[in-house]
């Protein structure tokens, strides 16, 4: 596909609506992940209270939990403005509401109430995620699901620099308080951008019993795919090999004797900088070789990451590899990313679009952040080098997978 042809599919109005709803969702969480630990931090929280709040996480993991509702049930108004809209703009105002109550209080001796809000937050922030994703499914037809997938992961990436560095910057300058005002703001757009959405019309049943809430959405995924097993197995198993580098990351720059201001400057400033480039060109890579064929040349240069970190550990504090390094793994991180999400959103039916998108992520979270965190007991024991080079081989047994689904599908399309 030439570069022009790419460009004018991702100018359609429909596909950068979701660039702006990528935004709204990236947004939430920095601020209650590492903006609002860094607002704790300041007002002199003991580190074990602010170890809590990576519970914040949490309505991320469960989300699949009350998506089916999302899909099934449906509000006041859903005929008029769209069944999904309107769960999306419910969402999107109360995750508003939370954040600026979020503002108004202090850490420092208001931390529980805090605390409350944070969680509420990030349970609504979660829910916008449910419905964005499905939206995207829901609206976009096969043609431009590979652009919209990319220029939302673009926004995404985009919402969490404005609330992780971009706020932190600001708070020099304004009180935090005023620095979650203006995120809220964020969210706004998002609102806007969801009333523009085109919607198709969708008519949810009326029976909320188990077998049309979970069973029905279950036994679509596997009747459309016929590998859904290992479908479900390549999906967890492709996304160790970063979460698990990724998880040790930062240990690791502070052990080998760079600075923190080395480190806020290069993984900090310039790589997410560096990842959006990344997921631009994902989306592009996505557009010349499709899914299967993407995510099996990304899985190659992934060993190479874990690679380059292994040369790394190798030659120490040298600014210069540090550099390298990061500029590689964001850019491949970002590109993966971008095309991950797509494969992802190509799984799912229109019918059940908040249910398996929702089921999907979350399972992959959930055994992902599980296997994540025997991360640093594999570090202590292997040390560096050994552990970099694991990390890469934790890549083969997806790839691995894939080849032999892509071998299966081209049999069956022959």
């Amino acid at each position: 596909m030439r570069f022009a042809q790419a460009l004018k599919g991702y100018c359609q109005k429909k596909v950068l609506l979701f660039f702006i709803l990528g935004l709204s969702c990236g947004v939430p969480l920095n601020l209650i992940g590492n903006t609002l630990a860094l607002w704790t931090t300041e007002n002199g929280i003991d580190l074990k209270i602010i170890g809590l709040f990576s519970m914040m996480m949490l309505p991320y993991s469960f989300k699949f939990l009350w998506a089916p509702f999302i899909d099934r049930v449906q509000l006041p108004f859903s005929r008029k403005i769209g069944h999904k809209k309107m769960w999306g703009l419910l969402f999107q105002a109360d995750l508003m509401l939370s954040i600026l109550c979020l503002s108004f209080f202090k850490p420092d001796t208001q931390i529980t109430t805090l605390f409350f809000f944070a969680l509420l937050a990030a349970f609504f922030a979660a829910s916008q995620d449910i419905v964005v994703d499905a939206l995207r499914i829901d609206t976009l037809e096969e043609d431009t699901l590979k652009e919209g997938s990319s220029l939302y992961q673009f926004g995404y990436r985009t919402g969490m620099l404005l609330s992780g560095a971009g706020l932190i910057a600001l708070s020099n300058v304004i009180e935090w308080g005023q620095c979650y005002r203006l995120a809220a703001l964020l969210i706004a757009m998002g609102a806007i951008a969801l009333l523009l959405v085109e919607e198709p019309s969708f008519k949810p049943s009326r029976s909320l019993t188990l077998k049309e809430l979970i069973l029905n959405p279950l036994t679509d995924f596997m009747h459309r795919h016929r590998l859904w097993l290992q479908l479900i197995i390549f999906i967890v198993l492709y996304k160790i090999c970063n979460a698990v580098l990724g998880r040790m990351a930062y240990p690791f720059y502070t052990q080998i004797g760079f600075s923190k201001n080395e480190i806020a400057l290069i993984s900090g400033a310039i790589g997410p900088w560096i990842t959006i480039a990344g997921v631009f060109l994902g989306g592009l890579f996505m557009l010349r070789f499709g899914y299967f064929k993407s995510l099996f040349y990304l899985g190659f240069f992934e060993i190479l990451t874990s690679v380059a970190y292994a040369v790394l550990a190798y030659l120490g504090n040298n600014v210069y590899a540090f550099f390298g390094v990061i500029l590689f793994d964001n850019i491949i991180g970002g590109m993966g990313g971008a095309v991950f999400v797509g494969f992802l959103s190509s799984l799912c039916t229109r019918a059940y679009s908040a249910t398996q998108y929702a089921l999907l992520t979350s399972v992959t979270m959930i055994a992902v952040s599980f296997i994540a965190s025997i991360s640093g007991y594999l570090a202590s024991f292997l040390g560096w080098i050994a552990f970099f080079l694991l990390t890469g081989a934790l890549m083969l047994p997806a790839l691995f997978l894939l080849h032999h689904m892509m071998k299966v599908s081209d049999e069956k399309s022959a």
